[in-house]
Parts: C-alpha cells; structure tokens; sequence
C-alpha cells in the first residue's frame, strides 16, 4: 500500500515522500499538478499530513482531485491522537529515536509517511458516505439561429436517454438515491444523482463518461457538519420537496427554530442540516398521498412518517403560518412550516395531557423524551412508562421519598384556581381566534381594494388611448368624405377612375400619357427615359383594386416628360449608377 507524506513548502509547493511496502520509492518537492499525478502513478491509499489547516490552505486542488479519484483515499493527520495534537519532532524522537528541534519540509514528508505507516495519527473525515453523478451538457448552444432549437433538443434527449440507463443501474444494484432534474425553456440541462454509497462501490455500476456535447461525471459529496445531532432535543421536520425544497423545524412545544429553502437539497443534506438544532422524530408533508423523497426520508432518519387526511390548500397553510405569526420568505418555507405545525396540531391535545398529569412527575428531558415516544405512536400512559423505565436505568441509588398528601381545602382551592384559569385561557384563545380571523378578512379586503384600484387605473388608460384612437379615425373618416365629395363633383372632367390592371411596368416604350406602377418620382422618370407619369404623383385615392387619378395632373406631368426626355435632359442618379457598377464586378 502506498502512502504519500505531504508537508507544505514555501512558495505554495510542496515537499513529499512516497513510501511503499516500507520504502521511500520517491522524494521531491514539486506544485500540487504534479502531486495529483503521484496519486494516479502510485495509486496512494493514505496521504499523510502534520496539520489539515495547511492542506486546506495551499492544496484545495489536491482535496477536489480526491473527490473525482475512482477509488477511495484516506487523509491522516500525524500529528493528533486521541488526547488532543503532539509536536511531529516529539512523535519523531518517541518512534524513531531522532531527536531534533526542527524539521525540514523533505524530512517532514518522510517522517509523516513513516509514522502513518506504524499507525499513528487520525484519520480526517473529508467526504460523507454520498457520492453525485452529474450528467450534464458541455457546452452552450450559440444564441439564436436555425439550428438553436434542434441542438438544444437533441441534447435533452441525450441527457434524459443516460439518466435514464443510470437510473435502471442503481435500481438494479439496490442502491438508495435521490434524482435532481435542472430544465431550462422546459428542455432538461442536468440530472444530478445524489447516491447513498461510497464512491468505490458507485463506480462498479456506473462508469464517468465524456463526449462532445454531454458528460457524465462521479465524485465523493465533501464533508460538512457532525455525523449526528448536536444536542438532544427532538423535532417535527416539514419538507416541502421539488426543484427547491422548503424546510422547517419545530420544537414539540410548537416553536419554530427555523425554516429554509435551497435548490437541490438531498436527504443527507436536511438531516445535516437538521441535526444543528436536534433528534427528527416526525417527518411532515402538507399532501394526503407522501412524496417518495418524503418517505425515504422519514425512513432513513428513523422518524415517523405525518401527512394529513386531505391534501391542504393554499388558504389553509396560509391560516396555519399566520397563527403562528411568523413570517416566511418563500411558498416553499410557507408550505413545509403548515406541514410541521398541522403535525403538532394533531399531536397537542396529548401533549398537553401529557404535561397536566404528570409535569410534575417527569422532568423536562424525560417529558420531551415522552412526547418523542406519543409521535412515534405510543400512548400517553406507554410514554410515561417507558420515560420512569429509562430514569430508573439512568439511575444508579435507590432514592426513598415519602410524599405528604395535601390539605383537602387548600387541595380544592388550587383546583378552583386551576379551572379558573383554564377557563380565561380559552376565553383569550377564542378572543385571540376572533382578532386574527378579522384581521385576515380585513387584508383581505384591502388587497381586493388595491386589486379594484389598479384594475380601474388599467381601464381608464386603456379607454383614452381608445378614444384617441376613435378621433383619430374620425378624423381620418372626414378627409376621406371631403377627398370623395371633391371627386364626384369633378368627375368627368378633372378625376377619371381606373382598374390596376391598367398600370404599366414602365421601360421606355410606353405611349405617352401612361401611368406607372414601377416608377416613385417624376425625376427617377426623367432619369429612367420612360414616357409613363408615376402613380404615386396623380393617384387621389384607391379604392380596393380601383384608383382615382387626377387627369389634370396626368396630362401636365407628360408635358414635363414630352419636355425633358424630348429634349435629351438626363437626370443621373449616381446611386443608381454605383449599383450597377457593382452588380457589374460580382457579375464579372
């Protein structure tokens, strides 16, 4: 087995030691590029190091490398044991008799792969028991063209087509995952696999694949948080699962620690992320019918399993958040926060009994521990049992306490005075009810309001613009009415009607006097040597597929013609003349 020693060296290089089968095979100093290569050359198992803080600081390349290695490699620090961290030169003198009061970098890599040879040091936890197949597209498809949608659709089908083989190889190897699809325009650009396995035992089903415009990549999930619960204290989780997953957590007292929501959060990721505030005892989801992620998850934190009699509405979870009075910043957090509180409605009743009858015979932790045990499906009764069962092997002296009955009268006097104040409490519960039903009616009508205020501003504007509109056509109407009242009382003598058929494509050798449909101006005529006047210049008006020429201005335009072109007056047109010069030369 090969062990690489690995100490920091100035110049943000390193110094490192190869030992295998208890030799040094290679010794050097060289940049974590190369260092990456001994791995692959040498196939390292350890990598052994005096101090983590100095492999996180100069040798991030190193660590991502160890996650995308196809076999597994363990990092140890030398230097720390379980009574805390020695100095390297005090181990050094302790297991090889070499006494020295400094090391040098090159000695310190061959002392460190020596000393994690004989078994010492602790190895450092850098990646969880999760490894992530990531299939996704390599490049980007180049905005706009012809071929943009067809690119970007073959490639989703080449995504989906390999997720889909990846997914039949892990069910088949028994392997627990949970599957991320990214789409973009409704087209899929990644799956991502987040697979409950180490890294080695994931490569004998699915192997890394690359190719021009799709790759498939598998590396170890980095390390992040404590394995377990920072403290004891036990919670109701909603989950509100999907592209982003909404998370809350609630005490079982009903206090909200905290609520979240991330994009591509997997189910080791929210038990991380849940053992910071304590114990999941109670999964919650806001539907009838448990998501599958829902359930694996409830499953593998050991929790029970919640989901209501009928899926909540939107109304609903908005009700449940608003009495809790806290706000939240997504519908994501909204919907896993109803979900964990509806959770602790169905549950309070037997808390609260709980609590009641026997406060003052449990302890806190033990009456926390007892709720713990009613979510999981216990009765009040089992649950206390269980509690005084698990006090008495805590317990490790026998305690004799002699218990004074109370008076009967100042008995029955606390009792009123108890049943007086359940009384007011539910008086101000139901008072409390009232308050907060009228002031959801009341926002609700003051967003109706702002609704019907915006809604008639958006009317207002739409009607002037329609009645500018309508003036403007008015106005149209009434130039029309006094160009045909002119043209009536003229017809025959100044306007005469003709059909489109009667325009000419006008090249020189039209009789005078007609009118062309391929000429703008009387100067491009003059230019051009044709005979026709320009329909633009002594049409009035067209109705559908009929015009009304102006006759007066036909016959005095063919007398500027008869004038111009007669004479050999010539208007050049040099735009002209540059086009034709240039079809001229792509022609030639």
């Amino acid at each position: 087995m090969a062990i690489l020693g690995l100490d920091a060296a100035p110049g943000g290089s390193f110094a490192y030691a190869v030992l295998d089968n208890g030799t040094v095979v290679e010794r050097g100093v060289s940049d974590a590029r190369a260092i990456l290569r001994l791995l692959k050359r040498y196939r390292v198992k350890v990598i052994a190091v005096d101090s983590m803080s100095e492999l996180l600081a100069s040798g991030r390349a190193i660590l991502g490398a160890l996650a995308r290695l196809p076999y597994d490699v363990s990092v140890v620090e030398v230097t720390r044991d379980e009574r805390g961290y020695r100095r390297l030169e005090e181990l050094v003198g302790e297991h090889f008799g070499v006494f020295r009061s400094r090391l040098e970098p090159p000695e310190t890599a061959e002392y460190l792969a020596a000393l994690a040879a004989r078994g010492a040091g602790t190895a450092v936890r850098l990646f969880e028991e999760e490894t992530v197949i990531l299939v996704y597209r390599k490049i980007s498809p180049a905005a706009g063209g012809m071929s943009h949608n067809r690119f970007v659709r073959n490639v989703s089908h080449r995504i989906r087509s390999i997720a889909a083989r990846i997914e039949a190889k892990l069910k088949s190897a028994g392997l627990d995952y949970d599957l991320f699809i990214r789409k973009e325009s409704g087209e899929i650009t990644s799956a991502k696999f987040v697979v409950y396995a180490g890294k080695e035992v994931v490569r004998r089903y699915v192997r890394p694949m690359r190719s021009i415009d799709v790759s498939a990549v598998i590396y170890s999930t980095p390390a992040r948080g404590s394995r377990g619960p920072v403290r004891e204290c036990h919670l109701i989780v909603g989950v509100d699962p999907g592209a982003v997953t909404g998370i809350a957590v609630l005490t079982l007292s009903g206090e909200v620690l905290d609520t979240v929501a991330r994009r591509g959060l997997s189910r080791g990721d929210i038990i991380r992320y849940v053992h910071q505030w304590g114990i999941p005892v109670m999964i919650a989801t806001d539907v009838s019918e448990a998501p599958e992620f829902v359930r694996k998850l409830a499953a593998m934190c050991g929790a029970a399993l919640y989901t209501p009699s009928r899926d909540l509405t939107t109304e609903e979870k908005a009700r449940l958040v608003e009495r809790l009075g806290v706000q939240v910043r997504t519908s994501h957090e909204r919907d896993a926060l109803a979900a964990a509180y509806r959770a602790y409605q169905e549950h309070r009743q037997k808390f609260e009994r709980l609590e009641r009858e026997f406060g003052s015979v449990l302890e806190p932790g033990e009456l926390e521990y007892a709720k713990a045990l009613i979510v999981r499906g216990l009765s009040v009764a089992q649950a206390v049992s269980e509690a005084i069962k698990r006090r008495e092997s805590r317990e490790v002296r026998i305690v004799r306490v002699t218990v004074e009955r109370p008076r009967a009268a100042a008995d029955e006097g606390l009792l009123s005075r108890v049943r007086a104040l359940e009384y007011e409490n539910q008086q101000l519960r139901k008072e409390l009810d009232a308050l907060r039903a009228e002031y959801a009616q009341l926002r609700r009508l003051l967003e109706d309001e702002r609704w019907r205020d915006v809604k008639y501003r958006e009317l207002q504007m739409r009607a002037e613009s329609l009645a500018r509109a309508l003036s403007e056509r008015d106005a149209e109407i009434e130039r029309l009415k006094r160009a045909l009242i002119e043209i009536l009382i003229n017809y025959g003598t100044k306007y005469r009607i003709i059909h489109a058929s009667e325009l000419v494509n006008c090249n020189g050798s039209e009789p005078y006097g007609s009118i062309c449909k391929n000429v703008e101006t009387i100067e491009e005529a003059v230019a051009r040597g044709v005979s026709g006047v320009p329909l633009r210049q002594v049409a009035r008006l067209q109705l559908g597929e009929f015009y009304v020429v102006d006759a007066h201005a036909v016959r005095e335009l063919t007398e500027v013609l008869k004038k111009r072109v007669g004479s050999g007056e010539r208007v050049v047109d040099l735009r002209r003349v540059i086009e034709e010069y240039r079809r001229g030369l792509l022609g030639g």
